[in-house]
């Protein structure tokens, strides 16, 4: 039987028709979990950007500049393919304005309290918000070129005390088990003021031959708030404790204090020089130092500001150094000081692949507003050195003298005498750190947190205690999401 003529060509139409309808089911396969994809991380980078901007406002940095910034590590940038907006959420109003800022009623009783009031401040809150544009590809066959996803999210950025680390504890060994953790030894009087001391070691010894912190020789330990072991105190020679009731055993453990952010420095390809000035000074400029850097000999040497690169470390022996508004790397070597004077303001040193810090002999070093960074080596004070060293004043580092990364298990060694000056905080809860403190009853203004904490020396040994001086981070907990 043959077929009508009005039916021939119909298979054609309805393979057509289908072909549409398969395209459209690939451009919503297709297409669709390319939307959804780029949605959900698209919402990663605005929570990730709110939050760092968040930081940055209480940290008093620029907020936008870290939100673009960690947006832009995640693929949103402010281009063709993307926008990035934040703002703080008081400039908003309409449909843009910051949804879920909760709500206080000042007449309620008891009234809010001033965080509760901060929190339903818009005035607090950054909102960070991402457009991605996605061209499509099977979708343009039924009509739609692109598509777009436009996501938010809102951070706290108010008020937002810092914390002293370690629950404002002058000394703390952090070690989770290790035995003596806190020890102190030979005929030393020790005297912390305005605070106390902290082991958190659990380890316990019935018979008290060793502990979470023992104490040996003819020493005192005075204290003026308390000493807390996780495990416990076991006192040996003819130790004294101040006051008598002062040890409590068996505390709760506290966690380990957070990382530090370790600076990305780099020299690029310039090489650094040395020249003389008119005077006969030695002029170093910023720069890689291929070779070690030998400072030999009597004389004054000026490192130029910007970033010292030393690729096999540098040694002062003699001279009289300035070293104002530097970086120092050191990717192999070590930082040594054996003989002469070092004067910085303003030095942030990283040892990264180097051998540590070393200084000792008959040196003197002056320097304010300065942290020491060891992702590796150790630090050494060996000798009698004259030295007065202090912490950021201000920015990022705050009150952080010495940093060791608790993958870096090295030690930290000092000595301090009469006329030793330190204050910052002393973090590195890797490590073992000794202390040895003849006499030196005035300038220890440090926190001292290791894996580990040794007192030793002769006469008096006082710590001055003072939070404002320390590194006191702030809690990321306390900035949160609220969208």
């Amino acid at each position: 039987m043959k077929p009508k003529a009005q039916e021939r060509g119909q298979a054609l139409v309805i393979i057509a028709l289908a072909v549409v309808g398969l395209f459209g089911f690939s451009a919503l396969a297709i297409d669709g979990s390319r939307v959804f994809s780029d949605r959900r991380n698209a919402q990663n980078a605005a929570d990730t950007a709110a939050l760092s901007a968040a930081l940055a406002k209480i940290r008093q940095a620029d907020y936008v500049q870290a939100a673009l910034n960690r947006a832009a590590d995640n693929g949103y940038a402010i281009d063709a393919n993307s926008n990035v907006e934040v703002a703080m959420c008081n400039t908003l109003s309409g449909l843009s304005a910051c949804q879920g800022i909760p709500t206080v009623d000042i007449n309620s009783n008891p009234p809010p309290t001033t965080e509760e009031l901060a929190r339903a401040n818009a005035a607090n809150y950054i909102q960070v918000k991402i457009t991605s544009i996605l061209p499509a590809t099977f979708g343009r066959i039924v009509g739609r070129d692109e598509f777009t996803n436009i996501l938010s999210a809102i951070a706290y950025a108010g008020p937002v005390e810092p914390k002293p680390l370690v629950d404002g504890y002058a000394l703390a060994a952090m070690s989770p088990d290790e035995r003596d953790a806190v020890f102190s030894a030979g005929n030393i009087n020790v005297d912390v003021n305005n605070s106390g001391i902290f082991s958190n070691s659990n380890y316990t010894d019935s018979g008290c031959m060793h502990g979470s912190m023992r104490t040996g020789g003819n020493g005192t330990i005075s204290v003026d708030t308390s000493i807390q072991t996780v495990g416990n105190f076991c006192p040996g020679g003819n130790s004294v404790i101040q006051p008598s009731n002062a040890v409590n055993e068996g505390v709760s453990a506290i966690e380990y204090p957070p990382e530090v952010d370790i600076p990305n420095f780099s020299c690029g390809s310039t090489n650094g020089s040395e020249s003389t000035d008119s005077a006969g000074r030695t002029i170093i400029s910023a720069g890689n130092h291929n070779n070690k850097v030998n400072l030999v000999g009597l004389g004054e040497v000026i490192f130029s500001p910007g970033t010292h690169c030393f690729k096999k470390g540098l040694s002062i022996l003699g001279p009289e150094v300035t070293a104002d508004n530097v970086k120092f790397l050191f990717t192999d070597g070590d930082f040594s000081l054996n003989g002469g004077t070092l004067t910085c303001n303003h030095m942030m040193v990283h040892i990264d692949g180097g051998s540590g810090v070393h200084f000792g002999g008959n040196s003197h070093v002056y320097c304010n507003n300065v942290t020491f960074f060891l992702s590796t080596g150790n630090v050494t004070w060996n000798g009698n050195p004259d030295y007065r060293i202090y912490a950021p004043t201000g920015g990022d580092y705050e009150g952080l003298l010495f940093y060791m990364p608790p993958s870096n298990h090295e030690s930290i060694q000092i000595n301090g005498n009469a006329v030793s000056e330190m204050t910052g905080t002393i973090l590195a809860v890797g490590s073992a750190i000794t202390v040895n403190g003849n006499n030196w009853t005035d300038g220890l203004n440090s926190q001292i947190i290791g894996n580990t904490v040794s007192l030793e020396g002769n006469g008096n040994f006082v710590i001055n205690y003072n939070p404002d001086d320390q590194y006191n981070p702030i809690d990321p907990s306390s900035i949160t999401l609220t969208k």
